[in-house]
């Protein structure tokens, strides 16, 4: 009897000592962040943890993952219900998911953070397109859409390129890089159709209401008609083409220095910006990048917190941290876009044109002008571009349509 008293003893004390050491360590929570593919440093994500014990006290480990696509980013989300919780979708993906509840509100401190921290002429462009009131989402990156060519290649200038019918000029069979995104090609496609009439449009400015109602009608509707008259460009524009990509082509080229595979295509700003700047050995300096005269997309993405978010505090938190200058100029010079934050990507232009700055040393000439611009688009530029809009009903009928164009 008294031997099993005391075992019992042994075996409360084992207990209780256990339970006292665990409640005087501290908890360690999560966050679960959802990103595209190298978007975002391993040193900024995990910075976030110092700067979250800092700010509250806690500890905290961030959980870090990856997507290809918005749409296997939605699938996530919609259909699996999976507690990510920080997304990054791009703009017309977080209208969808506000629509359907997928998103929360930040909360009013994040809110008041985001909107000190982003421009007036950015905050207008997302006001008027997919967050009315920025409240749900703060942009992380933003940036064109154009074509990006090499110099080298005969027949390709400025000029030639200055026009989307250029990823249909049958002069370079072959050679052209096309956007696997239902979209970009759907987009790129109707401005190419309409473009007699955005360029007379134009000639009143591209602030004129005649320019901004037909390019709007491009950006924020579509109908069976419209699908169609994209889906016979596309196929027209097929055989033209060296392939389909989402990633690759950048690398492509990227080491084919003097364009002797593939030299034009259609590209996001990011991607341009992505192997225009990188070290010596890393960096193409022979390429390109124009937005067409008819106009073309303001893309944005922007981190937003899930429905399904099981720390919904520490996201906000995080939302505010890559509000911080110093954090989104380093998240800026990692991804080689432009920064939703005003300040850091004022900081960062004036570096690039600074004295001490060594990026243009041995570049040709025009390419300081061309970065530049690429970079941070003039009022102009953005005059003649749009943020596209989710297109609802019509989504699934774009889907079949890219599948047609894709296995024809």
């Amino acid at each position: 009897m008294k031997k099993l008293v005391s075992l019992f003893l042994v075996a409360l004390m084992a207990t209780l000592a256990v339970f006292t050491l665990t409640a005087c360590t501290p908890r360690e929570e999560i966050l679960k962040v959802y990103n595209w593919g190298d978007y975002m440093s391993k040193e900024t994500y995990t910075g976030f943890q110092s700067w979250y014990k800092e700010k509250t006290g806690k500890n905290i480990v961030v959980k870090y993952a990856e997507f290809d696509t918005n749409e296997s980013m939605y699938v996530e989300i919609n259909q699996k219900k999976a507690d990510y919780d920080v997304l990054c979708p791009s703009d017309y993906m977080i209208e969808r998911m506000i629509s359907e509840g997928l998103l929360q509100k930040l909360n009013d401190e994040t809110q008041k953070v985001v909107q000190g921290a982003v421009s007036d002429s950015l905050s207008t462009l997302i006001k008027g397109a997919y967050d009315p009131n920025m409240e749900y989402s703060m942009p992380y990156m933003w940036g064109t859409l154009g074509i990006m060519y090499n110099r080298l290649s005969d027949g390709l200038n400025d000029e030639v390129v200055s026009e989307w019918d250029a990823l249909w000029n049958s002069q370079f069979t072959g050679k052209i890089y096309m956007k696997d995104s239902v979209r970009d090609a759907y987009t790129v496609a109707m401005l190419r159709e309409n473009a007699d009439a955005l360029n007379a449009a134009a000639q009143n400015g591209y602030d004129s209401e005649e320019y901004q109602t037909l390019l709007g009608s491009i950006f924020t509707g579509t109908d069976e008609a419209k699908i169609e008259i994209a889906k016979n460009s596309l196929l027209e524009q097929k055989p033209l083409l060296r392939g389909y990509e989402v990633d690759s082509a950048k690398d492509d080229m990227l080491r084919d220095v003097e364009g002797k595979k593939g030299y034009l295509g259609l590209f996001w700003s990011c991607d341009a910006g992505y192997i225009m700047n990188g070290s010596e050995d890393d960096a193409n300096l022979n390429l390109r990048y124009i937005v067409p005269k008819e106009g073309s997309n303001v893309w944005v993405d922007g981190f937003v917190i899930s429905k399904y978010a099981g720390n919904v505090e520490a996201a906000n938190y995080f939302i505010q941290y890559l509000c911080d200058s110093d954090v989104a100029y380093d998240c800026m010079d990692y991804v080689g876009s432009t920064t939703g934050v005003e300040e850091a990507m004022n900081n960062y232009k004036a570096d690039l044109l600074s004295e001490d700055s060594d990026m243009f040393t041995d570049a040709p000439e025009g390419f300081m002008e061309m970065y530049i611009e690429m970079m941070f688009p003039s009022a102009e530029t953005l005059q003649r571009c749009a943020i596209m809009k989710d297109f609802g009903q019509y989504n699934s009928a774009l889907d079949t349509m890219w599948e047609d164009v894709r296995i024809s």
